[in-house]
Protein backbone atom coordinates (compact mmCIF):
# COMPACT_ATOMS: atom_id res chain seq x y z
CA UNK A 1 0.00 0.00 0.00
CA UNK A 2 1.61 3.51 -0.95
CA UNK A 3 -1.59 5.85 0.77
CA UNK A 4 -1.96 7.99 -2.31
CA UNK A 5 -4.33 10.61 -1.22
CA UNK A 6 -5.96 13.32 -3.67
CA UNK A 7 -8.15 16.01 -2.79
CA UNK A 8 -9.63 19.45 -4.39
CA UNK A 9 -9.00 22.58 -2.62
CA UNK A 10 -10.74 25.57 -4.52
CA UNK A 11 -9.05 25.81 -7.72
CA UNK A 12 -5.68 23.49 -6.45
CA UNK A 13 -5.25 20.17 -5.63
CA UNK A 14 -3.17 18.40 -2.93
CA UNK A 15 -2.01 14.89 -3.30
CA UNK A 16 0.48 12.97 -1.70
CA UNK A 17 2.18 8.94 -2.14
CA UNK A 18 4.26 6.99 0.06
CA UNK A 19 6.66 8.54 3.14
CA UNK A 20 6.70 12.28 3.78
CA UNK A 21 10.21 13.70 4.66
CA UNK A 22 8.97 13.29 8.39
CA UNK A 23 7.50 10.35 8.24
CA UNK A 24 10.63 8.66 6.31
CA UNK A 25 13.14 9.87 9.62
CA UNK A 26 10.81 8.58 11.69
CA UNK A 27 10.71 5.20 10.75
CA UNK A 28 14.36 4.79 10.08
CA UNK A 29 15.47 6.71 6.97
CA UNK A 30 18.11 8.68 6.28
CA UNK A 31 15.62 11.05 3.23
CA UNK A 32 17.50 13.15 0.87
CA UNK A 33 14.39 15.24 -0.46
CA UNK A 34 13.53 17.45 -3.62
CA UNK A 35 10.98 20.62 -4.13
CA UNK A 36 10.42 21.75 -7.82
CA UNK A 37 8.43 24.50 -8.97
CA UNK A 38 7.63 24.83 -12.10
CA UNK A 39 4.56 24.98 -15.17
CA UNK A 40 2.90 21.74 -16.14
CA UNK A 41 3.26 21.75 -19.48
CA UNK A 42 5.96 24.03 -21.66
CA UNK A 43 5.37 27.47 -20.37
CA UNK A 44 4.21 29.22 -23.59
CA UNK A 45 1.43 26.78 -23.52
CA UNK A 46 -2.03 28.98 -23.01
CA UNK A 47 -2.92 26.27 -20.40
CA UNK A 48 0.11 26.19 -18.64
CA UNK A 49 -0.23 25.85 -14.92
CA UNK A 50 2.07 25.73 -11.80
CA UNK A 51 2.53 22.67 -9.54
CA UNK A 52 5.20 22.21 -6.55
CA UNK A 53 6.29 18.60 -6.39
CA UNK A 54 8.69 16.86 -3.74
CA UNK A 55 10.15 13.62 -3.80
CA UNK A 56 11.74 12.24 -0.68
CA UNK A 57 14.38 9.17 -1.36
CA UNK A 58 16.14 7.29 1.17
CA UNK A 59 20.35 8.02 1.11
CA UNK A 60 21.08 4.89 1.63
CA UNK A 61 19.67 2.59 -0.89
CA UNK A 62 18.40 5.69 -3.43
CA UNK A 63 15.10 3.91 -3.42
CA UNK A 64 11.95 6.36 -3.81
CA UNK A 65 10.09 6.54 -0.33
CA UNK A 66 6.75 9.42 -1.27
CA UNK A 67 6.29 12.34 -3.13
CA UNK A 68 3.66 15.27 -2.56
CA UNK A 69 2.07 17.65 -4.95
CA UNK A 70 0.29 21.23 -4.95
CA UNK A 71 -0.58 23.43 -7.39
CA UNK A 72 -3.78 24.43 -9.51
CA UNK A 73 -2.12 22.78 -12.79
CA UNK A 74 -1.96 18.93 -13.05
CA UNK A 75 -0.49 17.41 -9.88
CA UNK A 76 -2.51 14.30 -10.02
CA UNK A 77 -0.87 12.77 -12.91
CA UNK A 78 2.59 13.48 -11.11
CA UNK A 79 1.38 11.49 -8.11
CA UNK A 80 0.41 8.77 -9.98
CA UNK A 81 3.81 8.37 -11.63
CA UNK A 82 5.19 8.38 -8.01
CA UNK A 83 2.90 5.98 -6.73
CA UNK A 84 3.79 3.56 -9.94
CA UNK A 85 7.10 3.84 -8.81
CA UNK A 86 6.96 3.18 -5.35
CA UNK A 87 4.87 0.10 -6.35
CA UNK A 88 8.03 -1.08 -8.46
CA UNK A 89 10.48 -0.82 -6.03
CA UNK A 90 12.38 2.29 -8.12
CA UNK A 91 15.54 4.04 -7.17
CA UNK A 92 15.70 7.55 -7.64
CA UNK A 93 18.09 6.45 -10.95
CA UNK A 94 15.59 4.30 -12.49
CA UNK A 95 13.30 7.19 -11.98
CA UNK A 96 14.98 9.67 -13.75
CA UNK A 97 15.50 7.49 -16.68
CA UNK A 98 11.43 7.01 -16.70
CA UNK A 99 10.52 7.59 -20.59
CA UNK A 100 7.30 9.89 -20.05
CA UNK A 101 5.25 10.73 -22.80
CA UNK A 102 5.91 14.56 -23.96
CA UNK A 103 3.83 17.05 -26.19
CA UNK A 104 4.06 21.08 -25.41
CA UNK A 105 0.28 20.40 -24.40
CA UNK A 106 1.23 17.85 -21.94
CA UNK A 107 4.18 18.25 -20.14
CA UNK A 108 7.59 20.04 -20.26
CA UNK A 109 10.51 18.19 -22.23
CA UNK A 110 11.81 16.94 -18.79
CA UNK A 111 8.94 16.60 -16.86
CA UNK A 112 8.77 17.72 -13.08
CA UNK A 113 9.19 14.07 -11.75
CA UNK A 114 12.21 14.05 -13.49
CA UNK A 115 13.36 17.03 -12.68
CA UNK A 116 13.11 15.86 -9.30
CA UNK A 117 14.91 13.04 -9.35
CA UNK A 118 17.68 14.66 -11.47
CA UNK A 119 17.52 16.94 -8.52
CA UNK A 120 17.63 14.50 -5.64
CA UNK A 121 20.42 12.69 -7.42
CA UNK A 122 23.09 15.93 -7.65
CA UNK A 123 21.93 16.80 -3.92
CA UNK A 124 23.54 13.03 -3.45
CA UNK A 125 26.66 13.27 -5.66
CA UNK A 126 27.43 16.02 -3.90
CA UNK A 127 26.97 18.95 -6.45
CA UNK A 128 25.07 21.45 -4.52
CA UNK A 129 22.91 21.45 -1.06
CA UNK A 130 19.75 22.88 -0.78
CA UNK A 131 17.48 24.81 2.01
CA UNK A 132 14.03 24.13 3.06
CA UNK A 133 12.20 27.01 3.23
CA UNK A 134 11.09 26.46 7.08
CA UNK A 135 15.30 26.11 7.60
CA UNK A 136 15.76 29.25 6.10
CA UNK A 137 12.36 30.60 7.91
CA UNK A 138 13.77 30.00 10.86
CA UNK A 139 17.44 30.75 10.78
CA UNK A 140 15.74 34.29 8.99
CA UNK A 141 14.26 34.85 12.52
CA UNK A 142 16.74 33.64 15.13
CA UNK A 143 19.20 36.41 13.67
CA UNK A 144 21.69 33.78 12.17
CA UNK A 145 24.70 35.45 10.35
CA UNK A 146 24.11 34.57 6.67
CA UNK A 147 23.57 36.45 2.76
CA UNK A 148 21.06 35.77 0.74
CA UNK A 149 22.05 36.18 -2.36
CA UNK A 150 19.27 36.87 -5.25
CA UNK A 151 20.59 35.94 -8.65
CA UNK A 152 16.62 36.61 -10.61
CA UNK A 153 16.85 39.33 -13.38
CA UNK A 154 16.02 43.04 -12.11
CA UNK A 155 12.62 42.86 -12.77
CA UNK A 156 11.75 40.16 -11.28
CA UNK A 157 14.06 41.27 -7.83
CA UNK A 158 11.55 44.69 -8.13
CA UNK A 159 8.27 42.94 -7.88
CA UNK A 160 9.33 40.95 -4.74
CA UNK A 161 11.81 39.57 -2.59
CA UNK A 162 12.98 38.27 0.58
CA UNK A 163 13.62 41.04 2.92
CA UNK A 164 17.35 41.63 3.33
CA UNK A 165 18.77 39.62 0.55
CA UNK A 166 21.76 41.33 -2.13
CA UNK A 167 21.09 41.01 -5.41
CA UNK A 168 23.42 39.82 -8.45
CA UNK A 169 21.75 38.38 -11.46
CA UNK A 170 23.03 35.25 -12.70
CA UNK A 171 24.58 36.39 -15.48
CA UNK A 172 26.73 39.26 -13.46
CA UNK A 173 27.74 36.67 -10.92
CA UNK A 174 31.50 36.04 -12.55
CA UNK A 175 32.21 39.29 -12.24
CA UNK A 176 31.36 40.32 -9.01
CA UNK A 177 32.07 37.57 -7.02
CA UNK A 178 34.62 39.93 -4.83
CA UNK A 179 31.41 41.31 -3.24
CA UNK A 180 30.42 38.17 -1.26
CA UNK A 181 32.43 37.73 1.61
CA UNK A 182 34.01 34.44 2.06
CA UNK A 183 33.50 34.07 5.69
CA UNK A 184 29.82 34.24 5.78
CA UNK A 185 27.17 30.97 4.83
CA UNK A 186 25.49 31.70 1.44
CA UNK A 187 21.93 31.01 0.17
CA UNK A 188 21.09 31.11 -3.14
CA UNK A 189 17.47 32.48 -4.08
CA UNK A 190 15.75 32.31 -7.50
CA UNK A 191 12.24 31.68 -8.98
CA UNK A 192 12.33 27.82 -9.38
CA UNK A 193 15.91 26.79 -8.08
CA UNK A 194 17.30 26.37 -11.62
CA UNK A 195 19.12 29.63 -11.42
CA UNK A 196 20.16 28.88 -7.72
CA UNK A 197 21.77 25.87 -8.51
CA UNK A 198 23.77 27.31 -11.13
CA UNK A 199 24.80 29.84 -9.35
CA UNK A 200 26.16 27.58 -6.60
CA UNK A 201 28.21 26.01 -9.08
CA UNK A 202 29.78 28.82 -10.07
CA UNK A 203 30.55 30.27 -6.15
CA UNK A 204 32.27 27.03 -5.28
CA UNK A 205 34.37 26.68 -8.67
CA UNK A 206 35.72 30.05 -7.34
CA UNK A 207 36.38 28.76 -3.86
CA UNK A 208 33.03 29.65 -1.78
CA UNK A 209 31.69 26.84 -0.72
CA UNK A 210 29.35 27.65 2.45
CA UNK A 211 27.08 27.92 -0.13
CA UNK A 212 23.09 25.75 -0.10
CA UNK A 213 20.07 26.39 -2.85
CA UNK A 214 16.70 27.50 -1.48
CA UNK A 215 14.51 24.54 -2.73
CA UNK A 216 11.85 25.27 -4.92
CA UNK A 217 12.69 28.94 -5.44
CA UNK A 218 10.48 31.52 -4.31
CA UNK A 219 7.51 29.90 -6.25
CA UNK A 220 7.62 27.45 -3.57
CA UNK A 221 8.24 29.91 -0.20
CA UNK A 222 5.28 30.02 1.98
CA UNK A 223 6.07 32.74 4.19
CA UNK A 224 6.04 36.85 3.55
CA UNK A 225 8.20 38.82 0.77
CA UNK A 226 8.70 42.37 0.24
CA UNK A 227 6.80 43.56 -2.91
CA UNK A 228 7.03 46.83 -4.17
CA UNK A 229 3.88 49.20 -3.39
Amino acid sequence: MTGTVIVKIFNGTAARTGLTEEEAREAGFDPVCAVVSGPDRAHFVPTSRSIILKVVVDRGSRKVLGAQGVGVGEVAKRIDVMATALMAGLDVDQLAHLQLAYAPPFSMALDNVLVAANVVRNKLEGRFTGISSLELWELMRAGEPLLLLDVRQPAEYGRARLRGSRHIPLGSLRGRLHELPRDEPIVVVCSIGLRGYEAALVLGANGLTNVRVLDGGLEAWPFAVERLV
